[in-house]
């Protein structure tokens, strides 16, 4: 993996936070969800995806293993 001295004080951020909900990655999971909760208004919602009409409609299909 290459360095980026850049994302250093993002990484060890990340590692803070992840210590302080003892490396657990449900509790971490459940923190995140909480941070997203309290600032949702602060986030921007993610990009409308535009699906073709043929992958749309082969969504729909039953797999052939059904």
């Amino acid at each position: 993996m290459q360095t980026d001295p850049g994302l250093q004080p993002t990484r060890d951020i990340r590692v803070r936070i992840s210590r302080n909900h003892g490396n657990d990655p449900r509790r971490l999971v459940e923190y995140y969800i909480e941070f997203q909760r309290r600032f949702a208004e602060r986030l921007r919602p993610p990009p409308k995806r535009e699906e073709a009409p043929e992958q749309a409609a082969a969504a729909d299909r039953p797999s052939p293993d059904r």
